[in-house]
């Protein structure tokens, strides 16, 4: 017969083997060739239905600590790593979780993205840097509200691949009253 003190040991060893055996979080990164560059930061800009779409156009925008946006001039500053996707949504208001392909020309579809940069060791004020545009790939978005999680593949025109993972707080900016 087991005692309250034996099932107690067994319980609690069975809890450290399962806790031990947890997969660390991916860091906040994208990966280029085989370097790693770091993401601290976000935001959406919302920019609604383009006229000639049908999906509602969400620019995304993840960056490192050392750039800053500067919301009043639309522009970077400092120095740093960036990635941007120019995607569509089905919901007006938010960009929608699920599976976003990449679609090269005009299709603006729900579910799409149609632009994808990715800038290494960028210097804004003297305009240098490596800045390289995928021409295929997948964006995974899910989480809620301004709580996102962005996991990409995508490949480059020179058939490299650039990978990544972001989690995290992003700010979302309603720009449906501008000009893009």
């Amino acid at each position: 017969m087991l005692t309250s003190k034996t099932i107690t040991v067994v319980v609690l060893a069975a809890a450290l083997t399962i806790s031990g055996c947890t997969k660390p979080e991916e860091p906040d990164h994208f990966r280029y060739t085989v370097n790693d560059y770091p993401l601290g930061q976000g935001f959406i800009h919302n920019y609604g239905l383009p006229e000639d779409g049908t999906g509602y156009n969400f620019d995304v925008t993840l960056y490192s600590q050392g750039a800053s946006y500067n919301r009043d001039l639309h522009e970077f500053q400092g120095s740093g790593h960036v990635v941007y996707f120019q995607m569509y949504s089905a919901s007006a208001t938010e960009l929608s979780a699920g599976t976003y392909q990449f679609s090269a020309g005009d299709s603006k579809s729900p579910g799409t993205f149609d632009v994808a940069n990715f800038g290494m060791n960028l210097d804004f004020a003297d305009d240098t840097g490596t800045l390289v545009h995928a021409v295929s790939g997948v964006v995974e978005v899910s989480g809620t509200g301004a709580d996102m999680v962005f996991d990409f593949e995508c490949q480059t025109d020179t058939g490299e691949k650039v990978t990544g993972h972001f989690s995290g707080w992003i700010s979302v900016y309603d720009m449906r009253t501008v000009k893009k």
